[in-house]
């Protein structure tokens, strides 16, 4: 891949960029080799998620705005015989629905990127604001393409100054990864697991990669290797299935696809994954013990809810992005809940964001009993429904 560099600012730019991510000049007239393509006549793996969902990028830039909306995107899910075209699927946390149309970034977002710019090019030798300013531009190039160039080039600039950083490592591997260049990816997420051998989500996604390349027992190697250490690991499970498919092992994918399924409680994926298992044959899908879908964000309040109550279940329930994601909502007294929420990335984002985003809440809940006249604290527990893991605790 060649690099460039930007005739306006002098900024170093690899392709496809369209346009120099430090100054914004147009790089149109340098010709752009395409990126390799490559595809695959079995089903697309599940990539190994960087952070869970692109719900991160918000977090990023504009937790507690209310305008991250626009980067949570489903992924789509694989089926048997499609191609790799446009790009291997994404999982995030066990995120397996249809992806919807691609949404351009606002220029709100696109401002704050160019202030990380600006930050990290004011200081080339803080490896942390380079590392901040690649994750953020990587996160946007799951939206706009454009940024995965600039997101590789502040990744290297990272390795620049501190060579054997695990996350630029990773994150040169993913962007490699998005270009279809899939010998790059593995070099690098092999050099990140010579550092760090058991993290599963980048040994996932070395064996996705071996997969690709058609050496499939490397790949069911890989990925028996996570699932040994992480038996409770879906990504590895699912890709495990589809590897045995691509072998030719029928029985052996079916068992690994069944697995998986029984890792989640989503009911979404597991009609999706029971979709799969039909199309890889061998006997009648598996069914195993669902829960009900999360309700929607038009869910009405319970009537026997007393007014606070029922005005903290509407807020929490019309929310963009939190609400189609809360399986239910308990009331163990009066003025505590508790929030069983699916898929919600709470432990990605980073602690100021996450603040802010709580904040947020905070202020909204105190309003609530300003109306309905509560006194004492109010408290709510935000419970990963799956693992009915704690994840944060807001009073007000």
């Amino acid at each position: 891949m060649q690099v460039q560099f930007c005739p306006q600012c002098g900024t170093k730019t690899l392709p496809p960029a369209n346009f120099c991510a430090a100054c914004g000049v147009s790089l149109l007239g340098t010709p752009q080799p395409p990126p390799q393509h490559r595809t695959t006549n079995s089903t697309p793996p599940v990539r190994s998620p960087l952070l869970p969902g692109l719900a991160v990028l918000g977090f990023y830039l504009l937790a507690g705005t209310g305008l991250w909306l626009f980067v949570l995107r489903s992924q789509p899910f694989p089926t048997v015989g499609a191609t790799a075209e446009g790009g291997p699927a994404r999982g995030g946390s066990q995120n397996l629905s249809q992806a919807p149309s691609p949404v351009p970034l606002p220029d709100d977002v696109k401002k704050r990127i160019s202030e990380f710019v600006d930050q990290a090019k004011a200081a080339p030798q803080n490896a942390d604001a380079w590392r901040t300013l690649a994750e953020v531009q990587f996160r946007a190039s799951q939206v706009d393409a454009s940024y995965r160039s600039a997101a590789l080039s502040s990744y290297q600039h990272v390795l620049e100054l501190i060579p054997n950083d695990l996350t630029a490592l990773r994150g040169v591997g993913n962007v490699y990864y998005d270009f279809e260049e899939y010998n790059k990816a593995k070099e690098y997420y092999e050099k990140y697991l010579a550092l760090s051998p058991d993290d599963a989500n980048v040994r996932t996604d070395l064996g996705t990669m071996y997969l690709y390349e058609n050496n499939t027992e490397r790949a069911i190697s890989e990925y028996q290797t996570v699932v040994t250490k992480n038996p409770d690991f879906f990504q590895a499970y699912f890709n495990l299935g589809v590897a045995y498919h691509q072998k030719g092992d029928t029985e052996k994918a079916r068992e690994a696809l069944t697995k998986a399924k029984s890792l989640t409680t989503d009911k979404t994926i597991h009609e999706r994954v029971d979709q799969v298992l039909a199309q890889v044959g061998g006997g009648t899908a598996v069914t195993t013990t669902t829960v009900s879908p999360p309700p929607s964000v038009t869910t009405p309040v319970t009537p026997s809810l007393s007014p606070f109550q029922q005005a903290v279940e509407k807020l929490f329930r019309t929310h963009e992005i939190m609400g189609p994601r809360i399986s239910r909502i308990e009331w163990p007294t009066p003025t505590e809940a508790r929030l069983l929420i699916q898929n919600f990335p709470m432990s990605a984002m980073p602690q100021d964001m996450r603040e802010r985003f709580l904040e947020k809440f905070r202020t909204l809940i105190g309003e609530a009993k300003t109306t309905n006249r509560v006194s004492g604290t109010a408290k709510v527990e935000f419970i990963d429904a799956d693992t009915q893991q704690l994840m944060e605790t807001l009073s007000s």
